[in-house]
């Protein structure tokens, strides 16, 4: 395998606290009600737009569609400026991602997460220079679980056959449509039901190149890093 493609939310980043305050600010503005950690949690791999709409139903109102649109541009622009108040990379996620990059492994990045806050949240972590592509929810692809954004990353990054790592149904979806071996980060946001089995599955980004191997997947290795064992 010459490429593997990222999830963000819930894979390599723990953004879950940022994406709450920041959705809740925003419908507390347009008198909608707030949603708990744990419903945002439900909707993080849907994007923005799920979660203004999980606070229309939940509100019994008809409310107007200009309305939800000002709600999601309000929450939006404020995760924009503020995408890294207590965001935290999960552990060993930079370290794979070097592990993988010195190995010659194509990196790429497929999110629905809008574009600017992407790479904002990305740039305040230090993550940009890790991936040899972004693909984010607002792009002309598509969004997971179609396969297009994750058809479109490995065409961009002249990779020839890729494994993709997520943590919610849409991840596992889109890899599957798109005729790609997937593994499901078992400590994200998500689950993998509603989709096939993954391929794989991990506890921690630590055990990617082992895990992939034991599936029979062949993921090249770092000598930097010395032998991982499988």
């Amino acid at each position: 395998m010459d490429t593997v493609l990222f999830d963000l939310d819930g894979t390599l980043v723990d953004t879950l606290d940022d994406i709450t305050r920041e959705a809740n600010a925003a419908l507390r503005q347009f008198g909608l009600p707030s949603l708990t950690r744990d419903e945002v949690r439900e909707r993080v791999g849907e994007g923005g737009t799920a979660l203004i709409e999980a606070s229309v139903r939940r509100s019994g109102r008809r409310i107007d569609s200009v309305v939800v649109a000002r709600a999601q541009e309000t929450y939006l622009s404020g995760y924009a400026q503020r995408p890294a108040v207590a965001a935290r990379l999960y552990p060993g996620a930079q370290k794979l991602l070097g592990r993988l990059r010195a190995a010659g492994v194509r990196t790429a990045l497929c999110t629905n997460k809008a574009g600017p806050v992407t790479h904002r949240l990305l740039s305040a972590l230090g993550l940009e220079p890790y991936f040899d592509a972004v693909i984010t929810g607002d792009s002309a692809v598509g969004r997971k679980p179609a396969p297009g954004p994750l058809l479109h990353a490995l065409d961009l990054v002249g990779g020839t056959s890729a494994l993709m790592v997520g943590d919610s149904v849409h991840d596992l979806r889109a890899a599957q449509a798109a005729g790609m071996p997937v593994a499901w980060v078992k400590y994200g946001y998500g689950t993998p039901i509603g989709a096939g089995a993954p391929d794989l599955e991990l506890e921690d980004l630590d055990g990617l190149e082992t895990a992939a191997r034991a599936a029979g997947l062949d993921l090249p290795q770092s000598q930097m890093f010395g032998h991982i064992p499988v």
